[in-house]
């Protein structure tokens, strides 16, 4: 053959190959896919490109729709580094779902997704993989708890989920349903109201994410057993917390379980200064208050599904579970559950509340300084009502109330549920083997518990190592005989096991090693949609604690976050009023205060010089501007100034040899009772009244005469009037109470809740032209129990 001929065929050769080459490369290369309105549907693997600006979920069934392919095949769809925007309104405005899922064996990857209801929903998806996706930013709703007081409206109660009522109520940034075989890792979302929530997902691996500084739960599993749940960051979850002033948790949590989570590992994550830290619990239908499955029922014995139900054999490993609100760990009304080699510390109520647990194993835990604003029995490390044959070994507990508590009380209600007739009532039979308690006032304390075991334990610096109250067949033997021996054998061999799995985990990170903030609990600082993220610019007013108390006129805040700034004389402060009306033009002047005593620096806001007597009190919106020059960062918040006097007349609701009166009075009893020669009379520049601060005489701390406010916390009532020179334009007349109150503005009602209720926030709206003052009259009456009365303008 020539070689001219030659040279052309093999040219030609060469020019196919690198066709097909070429086509190859194309064909691995995804499609881009532009994202630029509503329902975009994607069923194959491709790599998606946002236009600029918001894209509404305008159907509410996402923006993106990612299904698998009819034939089964994998696919992948990368973000590219960009962001899927919803809305850019307050984060109780967000609507709708950014993505949604839908099928097996999708891969979603590598961008973020803000400004929606639910950032990610994903349902009937085994083999779903989510990885390197920050969904921060979504939903969160606009709490109405202040650092002066909680809201009762602010409460979760998280206990029916099977109609997808956790995401459709509350948002989230990664919703996943019915799936198994699921990993999710390295998703970040701070500043939203949930992180993940696990919908019946099992078999599924959950790691290395950051799900922290929000307002309601990090994880949230529901009906999702045989997960591993390791190396997460789960820290600041939680609402209804004012350090020093309340601690109420309301259902929030680093980690959620409920209903019949099982068979779980959950290692070496960092679940701090959450409201739990998690919080577990069997079930509505576990315990009976919903009915089981009808399949399930053995008629021949009808409590045989019930026994061992619940949250059960779940281990709890290596874990952080500090500085919660509540509990560290909370897991009740559940069998076999093992925690192991956790750090417990600083949590308020107790470390472990394991009310009703059966069964289950306390080991090698370190507890420290758990149980300093308990309340009633919980207070202190591992606090178990009702446990039944739960050991208690090797742990190391230190600077508590009290350490271990076992105790039985009546417990009526439950005790007629059909877990409590399957799985039985009391403490019995736990055993308390080889712990060492330092410092601590009650090491052990057992109430009405039966047949309960210790020995072998160790006690420095405790006044006393155990009390006992209407207890049976308690063993207190100080020496490790052969039984203990086989117990701490049988111990060791379940500690080397889970060892071994914690050594097979998935993962790289541990973020146990180390904490945000320094504080412990007084870190905690909430803000309107979200905790403080322990980063950015904030202001936040000041709550008034027991014992202290704020001058006439003046509002209080501290900012944090200007580190160094205000010690450097970096940080500058102003304050405006936004009407002159009200305050006669007078100038508003913001003052720096020092350092608070939970952090942060302390500005006041007052008028600029005393002003003169007036008929009317004032109520004067301003604006308070605060600047860090060191990080040329900036914030501006609102407030009102409110300068007035109540006048006030406090009585007990009983006088003398009367008969008693309703537990609910009439209104007219209540004023006959304040109009009463009896009754105090006070002038007192505001209403804010809280039983955890004492009862009615904590309205006038420094009166001194021959008659004080009534000291008891119980059956009192008062009137209250106040005159007022508001601003003009819209107004919030807000008010928190337990019990009864009526509130009027001019003679008109404007608030009415006169019974018995917890604490409840009510808000009504006035609109004033400024040019004349207004008349508020407060009624109340508290019958027993919690107490709260607090009467506020603000501006909506």
């Amino acid at each position: 053959m020539p070689h001219a001929l030659l040279a052309v065929r093999v040219l030609a050769v060469q020019v196919l190959a690198v066709q097909a080459l070429s086509a190859q490369l194309l064909a691995a290369v995804p499609p881009v896919v532009t994202v630029d309105r509503d329902n975009i549907v994607v069923r194959e693997s491709c790599t998606l490109a946002f236009a600029p600006g918001p894209i509404a979920d305008t159907d509410g069934n996402g923006v993106v729709h990612i299904e698998a392919p009819a034939d089964g095949r994998a696919i992948v769809v990368d973000l590219g580094g960009g962001t899927l925007v919803g809305g850019t309104g307050a984060p109780d405005s967000h609507a709708g779902t950014g993505i949604a899922i839908t099928g097996a064996n999708i891969t979603l990857r590598n961008g973020a997704v803000r400004g929606f209801k639910v950032g990610i929903h994903a349902e009937w998806c085994d083999g779903l993989v989510l990885e390197d996706l920050d969904t921060g930013g979504n939903y969160a709703q606009r709490l109405r708890s202040t650092p002066s007081a909680e809201a009762g409206d602010d409460w979760l109660f998280p206990h029916r989920n099977d109609e997808g009522e956790w995401t459709r109520a509350h948002g989230a940034g990664v919703s996943v349903r019915s799936a198994r075989g699921v990993t999710l890792r390295r998703i970040a979302s701070h500043g939203t109201q949930n992180g993940i929530i696990l919908d019946r997902v099992t078999d599924s691996s959950i790691h290395d994410n950051d799900c922290s500084f929000l307002s309601g739960w990090g994880i949230a599993m529901w009906r999702s057993s045989r997960n591993t749940i390791c190396r997460n960051r789960l820290i600041y979850c939680i609402r209804g917390y004012s350090h020093g002033v309340y601690n109420r948790g309301q259902d929030s949590a680093g980690l959620l379980m409920f209903e019949q989570c099982c068979d779980n590992l959950v290692a070496l994550n960092s679940i701090t200064h959450g409201g739990d830290g998690v919080f577990g619990f069997a079930g509505r239908e576990a315990l009976g208050e919903a009915p089981c499955p009808s399949s399930r029922i053995d008629f021949d014995d009808p409590h045989a599904w019930y026994r061992g139900r619940g949250c059960s054999a779940n281990i709890f490993a290596r874990n952080d579970l500090s500085f919660a609100a509540a509990h560290g760990l909370e897991m009740t009304f559940s069998t076999g559950n093992l925690v192991y080699r956790n750090t417990l510390e600083g949590n308020a109520i107790c470390g472990i509340w394991g009310g009703y647990a059966r069964d289950g194993a306390i080991v090698d835990n370190d507890f420290r300084g758990n149980g300093g604003a308990g309340y009633g029995l919980e207070r202190g490390g591992a606090n178990l009502e009702h446990a039944q044959r739960v050991r208690i070994a090797g742990n190391r507990f230190s600077d508590e109330p009290v350490s271990v508590h076992l105790w039985t009380d009546a417990d009526e209600g439950l005790r007629a549920l059909p877990w409590a007739k399957a799985n039985g009532m009391g403490a019995e039979a736990n055993t308390i083997t080889g712990n060492l308690f330092t410092r601590i006032a009650t090491p052990i304390e057992l109430r009405a518990a039966r047949g309960t075991r210790i020995a072998a334990n160790r006690f420095v610096e405790c006044a006393r190592e155990l009390v006992e109250v209407d207890c049976e067949g308690t063993v207190a033997d100080a020496g490790r005989g052969a039984s203990m021996e086989n117990e701490l054998a049988e111990l060791a061999t379940i500690a080397a096991g889970i060892e071994e799995r914690l050594a097979q985990l998935p993962g790289t990170g541990d973020p146990t090693v180390s904490r945000v903030g320094t504080r412990g609990r007084a870190d905690i600082v909430m803000g309107e949609f979200a905790p403080w993220n322990h980063r950015d610019l904030i202001v936040v007013p000041v709550a008034v604690k027991r014992g202290e108390s704020l001058p006439a006129g003046t509002a209080r805040f501290r900012v944090l976050g200007a580190d160094g700034a205000s010690s450097s004389g970096a940080l500058e402060v102003e304050a405006r009023a936004n009407s002159a009306v009200a305050t006669g033009g007078e100038a508003l002047r913001a003052t720096l205060r020092g350092e608070h005593a939970d952090g942060g620096t302390v500005i006041e806001v007052s008028p600029s010089a005393p002003g003169e007597p007036r008929d009317a009190g004032t109520a004067t919106p301003f604006t308070l501007r605060v600047r860090d020059t060191m990080r040329d960062a900036s914030i501006a918040v609102e407030g009102v100034l409110v300068a007035t006097s109540w006048s006030t007349r406090i009585a007990a609701l009983d006088a003398g040899d009367a008969p008693r009166l309703p537990d609910v009075p009439s209104i007219e009893d209540v004023r006959r009772r304040a109009a009463s020669d009896d009754a105090v009379v006070l002038t007192i520049p505001r209403l804010d009244l809280d039983r955890a601060r004492g009862g009615p005489r904590q309205l006038a701390p420094d009166e001194r005469g021959p008659r004080l406010p009534p000291d008891g916390p119980d059956r009192y009532c008062l009137t209250a009037t106040t005159t007022i020179r508001c601003a003009p334009g819209l107004w919030r007349l807000v008010t928190e109470s337990d019990d009864g109150i009526r509130v009027r503005l001019d003679g008109r009602t404007l608030i009415e809740r006169w019974d018995i209720h917890g604490p409840t926030t009510d808000i009504a709206e006035f609109t004033t032209s400024g040019d004349a003052p207004v008349t508020i009259e407060v009624e109340y009456f508290q019958n027993s129990g919690a107490a709260r009365l607090s009467v506020r303008l603000e501006r909506p």
